[in-house]
This record gives C-alpha cells, structure tokens and sequence, in this order.
C-alpha cells in the first residue's frame, strides 16, 4: 500500500515546495546564443556496431547478389506498362504452378509497386525488395461473373493497374467497358478466380466487396513468387523482359 502512495507523496511535495519560497527575476537579460554539438562515438568502436556489423555485411551481400538480367528497361505507368505486365504475368505464371486449381488471371494493384522501373541490366534480389518491400500475401479470390465486372471497373476507375495478358478491356470513363478473360466475354453466372494481394482480397484500394468472398491462400508472399520467377528464367537461360503492346487496357474513344 504504502509503495502506491509514494508517487503520490512525491508529487504533492513537489508542488507544495516551491509555493514555499520566492523567487526574483531580472529585470532585464541579455540573450547568449551557445551552439552545442553532440560528440558522436566512432562506429568502430561502438559495442553495437561491433555486434551489427557481421549481420549487416552478411545481407548486403545477400541483397547485392544478381539474380537475373533485366533485358530491357521495364518502367511503370497507367494504364499499362512494361513493369506493371511483367510482374502480373510473373505472378499469374507462378501462382498458377502452386494452387490447386486453375487461375483465371492475375491482378497487381498499381500502388504496390514501390520503384519506377527496373533499368535494363543484372537486376539484384535486393532490387526486387525495393519493387515489392511489403510483406502482402499473394491470395487467389473466387468472383462471380458481376463480381468481376465490378472488380475491374474499379481498377478502370483507377486509371489501370497491372493485369496478367489474359486479361482485356476498354478503359471508358471509369468503366472496364467489353472486358474479356482469355478472349472471352465475362459470364454473369461463371466463377472467375482471380490471383491477386491480400491487402486488395482484404478491402484496400476500396476493394471492399472482396472481404467476403471465398479465397484460397498460397501461404506465399508476392514477393517471394517475383524472385522465384526470376529465379527460374535465370537457370533457363532467358532474361526479365515484358510484353507490352497496348493491348490489355485499351483507352476508350
């Protein structure tokens, strides 16, 4: 009892002292300015550099290594671009071979990617972290054939995001106008399922009426799946490079 009222005590005196006494102020003051710095230890002989050090050199030199060539420049912009199809199509493929059933088309919103581009050239794994540096889940969502409309139509209102080539539409207003999956028109009655993040499965880029819908979760992040894809073209022998002809989002008249 008395260890909870300690704290209490100290504070009241703390507020009765100084009532007890009196205080005189100049009547006038000249300011001095004093500049001061902070002596900063040497990082070599800092006790926690010295603890650091041996993790921080292991993983730049892990982020450092090449993993793959980039063929040509891949940059990012709406309503579709180099990048945005390499890392959908990247995806489709490589989620396609880890879920247990087939895979519509892929979907990548246009936020998640955090660089501008991938420059022609070696591309390191520490660059694909730069693209894709959240920890996001890669999930596959199970729409019905309005569900998807409505789905695209928000990434149409959005100016475009990363669609896998399976995929064309007109962008109209902000509308997926004539929208298809592997040429074929969308079926109001059909299950489409569509690989996609799970922030976006989780309601993000008001993408809410997806919260609900049954999803099979891969249990991969979408980075991991980037960096395997690479991966895999390196041991075949093949560079990172993209289809982009204009022709999975289409502008409108």
């Amino acid at each position: 009892m008395q260890l909870r009222t300690l704290p209490l005590y100290a504070v009241l005196l703390m507020v009765m002292l100084p009532s007890c006494s009196k205080y005189f102020l100049p009547s006038d003051a000249e300011p001095t300015n004093y500049r001061m710095t902070v002596a900063e230890e040497p990082a070599d002989t800092d006790p926690l550099h010295a603890i650091i050090a041996p993790y921080k050199t292991a993983l730049d030199r892990k982020m450092n290594s090449v993993i793959g060539e980039v063929s040509g420049r891949l940059f990012k912009e709406k309503p579709e671009s180099p990048l945005g199809n390499w890392v959908a199509d990247a995806l489709q493929t490589e989620t396609q071979a880890i879920s247990k059933g087939a895979i519509d088309a892929s979907v990548q919103n246009y936020g998640g990617l955090r660089i501008p581009e991938l420059p022609a050239g070696p591309i390191t794994l520490g660059k694909i972290y730069e693209l894709m540096p959240f920890d996001n889940m890669q999930v596959i969502v199970e729409m019905s054939g309005s569900i998807t409309q409505r789905f695209f139509d928000l990434i149409a209102a959005d100016g475009g995001w990363p669609v896998s080539k399976e995929v064309q539409f007109v962008l109209k207003g902000k509308r997926a106008d004539r929208l298809t999956i592997s040429g074929k028109p969308i079926d109001p009655q059909a299950t489409y399922r569509i690989a996609l993040p799970d922030y976006i499965a989780n309601g993000g880029g008001d993408a809410d009426f997806l919260i609900d819908l049954p999803r099979e979760n891969t249990g991969q992040f979408v980075r991991d799946l980037l960096i395997r894809h690479v991966q895999r073209l390196t041991e075949q022998g093949l560079p990172v490079s993209a289809i982009s002809n204009g022709q999975r989002i289409i502008w409108g008249d």
